[in-house]
């Protein structure tokens, strides 16, 4: 019996005893199956977000090609320390199926998903129980469960609640067989709505195509990535540090190459959460005062949005988060007509309305954070496209372009002086040019400041205990 194995026996023995004792306690059949599954089943994040995915015999990884289609930088992340880099094997865009590769030593005794062997009509019946793992929205690898609604050629449709980031998780039948990956929501605002999962049998060809491929494929560098910090920022030290970010302006790059690059930190994000609050509550405050309201029960819209819960929803992770956006001016053709017209307009002695044309100025393609040269690792990568498609009086613009938004670890802005952080820039619309951007000093300070609760938690957290 393997350790897997024998821990989940152990917890079920445990949990069994503990139920005798109470009278009520029962472990659920869902509860067995995904203990026994849940150490196959992954976190992936492509460049457009994140997703689920999970390990079938012949080493590979199963998920829908919607996670995955389009990123450059594909990771997968199996638990709280091991998050690696993964090539895409096989994508299947017409059937929503993607088979990913990554290095075999990484894989050990964790679980190969069993796949139901039976032609899509009789994967499933209605009201059969079933489970879904994935990492939904800020979660990872957690149960959902329900029952399945209707069974179609295409489509399992069932009432187990998924979430984006659900995305390429299985869904899972009472037998510990994969029968479906979970793919989409139909869903309404007047109701919880029901969840898709396309049939296991629309990745057999996937699947085929992918095990043809694997003895001439090489497989991703096995090297570690690192992970998000497993602590939150302090809480109870956001509302000053929070304060003390109110009026800095060390956060920005402006007009980098056509882009504008935003650092965010938890004091600043959780500060920029209630910045509107905090420019009205200074008149609230001042009749408050003259009602003789005692000062500790004032308004305060920073205090009054922490809520110890706040880090199981992603709210303070201890990173640093650098935001890409392009930067929108009048075109050179809409300058040039306009400043011509109002010269004629001028010169005739007539008035001039002109039409202004917009667009962006960039298009990000790819970000690097540098150290000397060498790349910074992010914890996770996010492209979207800005479309705007918008015309009023004067002016008008019609155009799209990408964004980004990329994650780090603090210690990556360290303030030691002989190390020079750089950003570059690849731009779409200038794929002949690279532009590269020295990290202020001032972000760097500021960024070093806002941390100093956490590094300070941090010391605290590994200081010996003397008893006395």
């Amino acid at each position: 019996m393997n350790r897997r194995a024998l821990a989940v026996v152990i917890a079920v023995l445990v949990l069994l005893v503990s139920g005798s004792a109470l009278g009520e306690r029962k472990v659920a059949e869902e509860t067995l199956i995904f203990w026994e599954i849940r150490d196959g089943v992954c976190t992936i994040f492509g460049d457009r977000g994140h997703g689920s995915g999970f390990l079938v015999d012949g080493d590979i990884i199963l998920t829908n090609s919607h996670v995955v289609t389009g990123s450059r930088y594909i990771t997968v992340q199996f638990d709280e320390a091991t998050r690696v880099r993964a090539s895409l094997l096989v994508d299947d865009k017409a059937r929503d199926v993607a088979v990913l590769l990554i290095a075999p030593s990484l894989l050990g005794d964790r679980p190969r998903l069993k796949l139901a062997d039976r032609v899509a009509e009789e994967l499933a019946f209605e009201g059969e129980k079933v489970i879904a793992v994935g990492s939904p929205l800020n979660q990872a690898r957690i149960l959902t469960s329900g029952i399945v609604s209707k069974v179609e050629r295409g489509a399992i449709i069932s009432d187990v609640n998924i979430n984006p980031g659900n995305s390429g998780g299985p869904l899972v039948n009472m037998d510990s067989e994969v029968i479906g990956i979970n793919t989409f929501a139909d869903d309404s605002p007047r109701g919880p709505g029901v969840s898709g999962s396309i049939p296991i049998t629309e990745a057999r060809e996937a699947i085929q195509k992918a095990r043809l491929a694997m003895p001439k494929a090489v497989p991703p560098d096995p090297e570690l990535l690192p992970v998000t910090p497993d602590a939150a920022f302090p809480m109870e030290s956001l509302p000053w540090s929070s304060k003390r970010s109110y009026e800095a302006e060390d956060y920005s790059v402006r007009s980098a190459g056509g882009f504008e690059v935003t650092i965010t930190t938890p004091p600043r994000r959780h500060f920029l959460q209630v910045a509107s609050d905090e420019r009205l509550a200074g008149e609230r405050r001042d009749r408050e005062a003259l009602a003789g309201v005692d000062e500790a029960e004032m308004y305060d819209p920073l205090g009054d949005r922490l809520k110890e819960w706040a880090e199981y929803v992603g709210e303070y992770a201890p990173i640093v988060v650098i935001q890409v956006t392009p930067e929108i001016g009048e075109t050179g053709v809409s300058t040039f007509l306009n400043v011509l017209g109002a010269g004629l307009a001028g010169y005739a002695g007539t008035a001039y309305a002109g039409h202004h044309v917009y667009e962006f100025k960039g298009d990000l393609q790819d970000f690097e954070l540098q150290a000397r040269g060498t790349a910074i690792r992010e914890l996770f990568r996010s492209m979207d496209m800005m479309p705007i498609s918008v015309s009023v009086y004067g002016a008008s613009m019609d155009d799209i372009a990408q964004q980004g938004v990329f994650a780090y670890l603090p210690d990556s802005f360290s303030l030691d002086k002989s190390v020079e952080l750089s950003m570059t820039i690849q731009d779409l619309k200038k794929p002949d040019q690279i532009v590269e951007v020295v990290f202020p000093r001032r972000c760097l300070e500021q960024i070093w400041v806002d941390f100093e609760p956490y590094r300070d938690m941090a010391v605290a957290r590994t200081r010996p205990l003397h008893v006395q």
